[in-house]
């Protein structure tokens, strides 16, 4: 069907002013024609402004195309998102009209180093992964630079390392303190303050009242616990909720090992200050002290100053408060001890303390410790090549720990006693009554007292001596009041485990050497062995004698047998023209 002739609307007269309806209507019809031509403005400055901003569009596309020449007029400008390295684009010939693909690597690298520093930490990394090209351009150090200024703009330097500006980016993309409150119905997850001027997390402790976080660029920091108000309305205790800097140039601290925090009263700092030349020289040289802090309230009330020859990097605490042992780490791997009144610090007064070599490495000069752990009433040492020692003081946590009193002599309490293990050990935790090892291949080991369970275990029985459960591992740290977990990657440091090789794996069956054999369930026979074969892999006869002596402090021996062997070893290495170490002295 058509249509008929539409009705064409000339311009209305005035109206007549004897009709009211007609008023009316003439009225309307004016209000809608007002509408429409608003309508009409409306969209006509619309469509004025879209050709404007068209026009702006073309304009920075012409001088886009005209500066760097990357194609002509009828060409868009695309880029490729393979990787310029592999070859064109498959099936980027049949693609028609929408121009030849672009290069990425013809833009400068500045620019694209400049765009990808504004992805997240997260992006960067997963770009990287993705071609050659991309990999280079992203582990570029200018984009670590521009990344860990946005993390962190109040760090100017970069640290040390070989790649000092990523190694920086991700310790402070990574760092982070949570903790879960014991008890209660809630079990949420919580979040600490993280201080702006942190380069990554070290090591932390909790207190009786507030966190103590130490970072890698030797700055201590005073996580504070303090009352604020939730959101609704309710003063609620909040933990480390506020930060100060306590001190600078920290390497290491610690506090009473006990696991309560109650009895962390005090705060010891292990740090590097410059202390003023002797009189008659110029200049001022560095001297390593151990600065003791009110945890409660961050104020310094004693400070010991250590000759300049002597390097410490840990420290940890022994004994009661009374009698309480500082043992301190140099970098050379030997042990010196001291002893304060703890409960005399907030006395105004100096005294001398008597810094004397633990008896550790007296006996065994030629063991070399790498780091240590203590609790109230023993320590435990590893040293550099995975060997585990250990100075038990109380016969009680001696029986807990090993399941007897054979071997303790109470009248020589710092007498080392090795542990038997069969891998290297890398890291340790020491409790009251039971210990923790993790060996080279990410095992874990526990052994001591397991009246609650906590050996992991699955039953409540003692071990006397190592055992392996099941394969975790975590970097916690636990208090009677809260579960503390840390968190901060250093990437110069290299993964400390390494694969379990196919023999020890549990549920591989190992060689038999031969029917009849008796099992060997300690493994006696093959650390035998596999010592042995250390010795024979020795190339002098000195290196082997020393080799023989740190065997002699990892078998299980009494403290009498191992001087015996270690004074036998010292007479055999004099008589063959060695120069080796003297009969340990008794202590007075």
């Amino acid at each position: 069907m058509g249509e008929g002739p539409r009705r064409q609307r000339g311009p209305r007269g005035p109206p007549s002013p004897g009709r009211e309806h007609g008023v009316g209507k003439a009225a309307g019809t004016g209000a809608r024609e007002l509408s429409t031509r608003g309508q009409g403005a409306r969209r006509d400055e619309g469509w004025s402004r879209e050709g404007a901003v068209r026009m702006v569009r073309r304009s920075r596309r012409r001088k886009l195309q005209k500066f760097t020449g990357l194609c002509g007029r009828e060409e868009g400008l695309r880029v490729k998102r393979s990787c310029p390295s592999c070859g064109p684009e498959p099936g980027g010939e049949e693609k028609k009209g929408r121009g030849n693909p672009i290069s990425v690597q013809l833009f400068p690298p500045e620019l694209v180093e400049h765009i990808i520093s504004f992805l997240p930490v997260r992006d960067v990394v997963a770009l990287g992964q993705t071609c050659h090209y991309f990999h280079k351009v992203c582990d570029a150090e200018g984009v670590w630079r521009r990344i860990c200024h946005r993390l962190s703009p109040r760090l100017r330097e970069q640290g040390s390392g070989v790649r000092p500006w990523k190694r920086a980016a991700i310790l402070n993309y990574t760092k982070g303190l949570y903790f879960q409150a014991f008890g209660g119905r809630r079990r949420c997850l919580s979040k600490s303050v993280a201080p702006l001027l942190a380069h990554g997390y070290r090591r932390f402790l909790p207190t009786k009242d507030h966190v103590f976080i130490l970072d890698y660029a030797g700055t201590l920091f005073f996580l504070k616990n303090a009352l604020v108000s939730s959101t609704l309305g309710q003063i609620q205790w909040k933990r480390a909720c506020r930060y100060v800097v306590l001190c600078r140039g920290a390497k290491d601290f610690a506090s009473d090992p006990r696991c309560d925090t109650v009895y962390r009263k005090y705060l010891y700092v292990l740090a590097t200050r410059e202390q003023p030349g002797v009189t008659g020289t110029t200049g001022s040289r560095s001297c390593d002290c151990v600065e003791v802090y009110l945890q409660s309230s961050g104020q310094r009330v004693f400070k010991m100053t250590f000759h300049h020859s002597m390097n410490f990097k840990q420290i940890v605490l022994v004994g009661q408060e009374t009698q309480r042992a500082l043992l301190l780490l140099t970098e050379e791997g030997k042990i010196y001890s001291l002893v304060v009144n703890e409960t005399q610090l907030d006395q105004p007064r100096s005294y001398t303390v008597q810094l004397a070599l633990r008896k550790v490495s007296r006996c065994l000069p030629h063991l070399r410790v790498a780091c240590m752990a203590s609790n109230q009433s023993s320590t435990l040492y590893i040293t550099d090549q995975g060997g585990v020692y250990f100075e038990v003081h109380t016969p009680g946590v001696y029986r807990d720990l090993f399941g007897t009193l054979q071997a303790f002599d109470p009248l020589d309490q710092q007498m080392p006693l090795a542990l038997s293990l069969p891998a290297k050990i890398l890291f340790c935790a020491l409790g009251y009554n039971h210990l923790g090892l993790v060996d080279e291949f990410g095992r874990i080991f526990m052994q001591g007292n397991n009246r609650y369970g906590q050996l992991g275990t699955g039953d409540k029985m003692d071990r006397g001596e190592p055992t392996q459960v099941p394969l975790c591992a975590c970097s916690l740290c636990a208090t009677r009041e809260c579960l503390y977990m840390l968190s901060s990657h250093d990437i110069e440091h290299h993964p400390a485990y390494r694969d379990l090789p196919a023999s020890r794996v549990v549920g591989t069956p190992e060689p038999s050497l031969g029917a009849g054999v008796p099992e060997d369930p300690g493994g006696e026979a093959r650390a035998c062995e596999e010592y042995l074969s250390q010795i024979h892999s020795c190339p002098t006869l000195q290196d082997r004698m020393e080799k023989m002596k740190e065997i002699v402090g990892w078998m299980p021996l009494m403290a009498a047998q191992k001087d015996f062997f270690w004074e036998a070893l010292d007479m055999l290495q004099r008589a063959a023209g060695g120069v080796g170490q003297g009969p340990p002295t008794p202590e007075s």
